[in-house]
């Protein structure tokens, strides 16, 4: 017989135009169909001065770099301690769309790719995910994608798009912390449904123990 453990965080990342938000919804519904408490939670927020200031940059300009990682740490601080942890607290399963990964791609990209070192900061405030799933799609069809869905923002030229993927791609291979899944975003959605269902799953159950 099983049983199950709640009180996990779970991340969801990649470029965008991969599909993450659409298989982070799928996976919500799916684990309520088990009967899991899931929250699903999105960064940048809006509820923060920080991530409004991230909003408006997309559309309207990129600020230095620097400026754009102290923005969201701001950000991602008040989203850990007054949505994180505290569904954490009470057992709920955290399915978050973007978090540490995402600055340490994007912001790094115009850092020198210094993503260790945005890890490192990160990770000395923020709490390491139980899983991290990474979406990976060649650049030129996640365009196609954004094309069809809305207009591209400053945060999806090609070129950097190209240098995103590699670092998230670079940091599977070469980050020990992490604990990853990487998935191509090429494949149907079902497919994609299901191997991340039986990752998280697997990361929930335990085996109950047997009573003498």
């Amino acid at each position: 017989m099983l049983a199950y453990e709640q009180g996990r965080l779970i991340a969801f990342e990649g470029i965008d135009g991969t599909g993450k938000t659409t298989l982070a919804l799928a996976i919500k519904r799916r684990l309520e169909q088990q009967t899991f408490s899931v929250v699903l939670l999105k960064e940048p927020t809006n509820e923060t001065t920080a991530g409004k200031k991230l909003r408006e940059s997309y559309y309207k300009g990129r600020v230095p770099p620097e400026q754009e990682l102290a923005w969201f740490m701001e950000d991602r601080e008040w989203n850990v301690k007054e949505r994180v942890l505290p569904a954490l607290k009470h057992n709920k399963i955290v399915l978050l769309d973007r978090y540490f990964y995402s600055t340490a791609c994007y912001q790094g990209v115009r850092m020198n790719n210094d993503w260790k070192t945005i890890l490192k900061v990160n990770r000395a405030r923020f709490p390491e995910p139980s899983l991290t799933i990474i979406l990976d799609l060649e650049v030129s069809l996640a365009l196609q994608r954004i094309d069809n869905e809305r207009k591209k923002t400053s945060f999806e030229a090609i070129q950097d798009l190209q240098a995103v993927r590699k670092l998230f791609l670079e940091i599977v291979q070469k980050d020990s912390l992490g604990n990853f899944l990487l998935l191509d975003a090429s494949s149907p959605l079902p497919i994609l449904e299901e191997k991340a269902f039986n990752e998280i799953l697997g990361l929930l159950v335990k085996k109950k123990e047997k009573k003498n």
